[in-house]
């Protein structure tokens, strides 16, 4: 029985050794492209002017030709919001009210550029909202990609091969004033229960049913089970996500430090709009554990159960020789 004890005290202490382990987690492109966005609230009839940084990266071993365009903004597949710079609808009709310009010509489609390694260039552009715009969200992009031609004319080959860098693009919210919809929700603010593997990946679903874009405020907290000491949060520094009008789209928040093993309080919290809002906010106890320690846990349940069996027809057992010499001797 003591050396029983003293087994089960061991592999459990030996487990408890192993929940201390925390191993962390770990990414550039050929050029970059800032800002990531940009958002203007403006009246019918006003114009406005703003410019997007092309930067060729020190490190990139060359010079990089590039042509800028202004294109259409929207996304498709409703919930996982990918982005499309095709498709025009009713909230893309800003493309026709924005004109670009470099430093030769104005009012140009394109705007073509070099720039050596280290080098940053301007492309700008302005909106002239028309006077009978009607309120509500408009949205566009200025992309930046390879200039093939100018590539291969620098280089006196048109065998060149260039792959196009794709989606790298400033995106661009306005909103115009006028006949203005807020409305949309939150739903399905998930935290599951139960990790195989770490990160910690939280979700939620933003819906937004307005005229005009939603901006999104959240963040993610995360406790020891029995303490309101954070481990890790970004409380104090929300992530913020844009949802066009008239989609829904998956948002997702990861804790890329979780600890291989580990029992946490985890708080998602999420403000539609505005931090002054009403938020959304749900906790769970969340458990991260591999599926060795698994196997560990079921040996010892599986073990126990086992060594509890044995034990009670030991005693049973012994509870029967008991009776049966007590009957002897009564007999005697």
């Amino acid at each position: 029985m003591a050396k029983c004890k003293k087994i089960l005290a061991g592999l459990v202490g030996a487990v408890m050794m192993l929940v201390s382990v925390i191993v962390p987690y770990g990414a550039a492109s050929a050029f970059v492209v800032s800002p990531q966005d940009q958002e203007y609230v403006l009246s019918p009839g006003q114009s406005v002017t703003g410019e997007v940084e092309v930067v060729n990266p020190s490190d990139a071993g060359g010079k990089f030709y590039y042509v800028a365009e202004v294109v259409p903004f929207s996304v498709s597949n409703d919930g996982k919001y990918d982005p499309n710079f095709d498709a025009r609808n009713d909230y893309t009709d800003i493309v026709n009210w924005v004109t670009m310009s470099d430093n030769d010509e104005s009012d140009v489609e394109e705007v073509h550029g070099v720039l050596e390694p280290g080098e940053t260039g301007n492309v700008h552009y302005t909106i002239t909202v028309p006077k009978d715009a009607r309120g509500g969200g408009q949205y566009f992009a200025v992309r930046v990609k390879n200039d093939v031609e100018a590539t291969q004319k620098a280089n006196g080959d048109d065998t060149v091969v260039i792959k196009e860098v794709v989606g790298i693009a400033s995106l661009v919210f306005v909103e115009v004033s006028g006949d203005i919809i807020v409305k949309g929700e939150i739903t399905d603010n998930n935290i599951p229960s139960f990790f195989l593997a770490p990160p910690i990946t939280t979700s939620f679903v933003v819906k937004n049913e307005g005229n005009t874009h939603a901006k999104i405020s959240y963040a993610l907290q995360v406790f020891p089970l029995f303490s309101d000491e954070e481990v890790y949060t970004t409380e104090e520094d929300m992530s913020s996500s844009y949802v066009l009008p008239g989609v829904s789209r998956v948002i997702t928040q990861i804790w890329e430090n979780t600890p291989q093993i580990g029992i946490f309080r985890v708080r998602q919290t999420v403000y539609y709009n505005s931090t002054d809002s009403e938020p959304s906010v749900t906790e769970k106890m969340v458990i991260v554990c591999p599926v060795w320690l698994l196997f560990v846990i079921f040996f010892l349940i599986a073990a126990l159960i086992i060594w509890i069996v044995m034990r009670v027809k030991a005693r049973g057992k012994k509870s029967e020789k008991s009776e049966k010499k007590s009957e002897k001797k009564s007999e005697e």
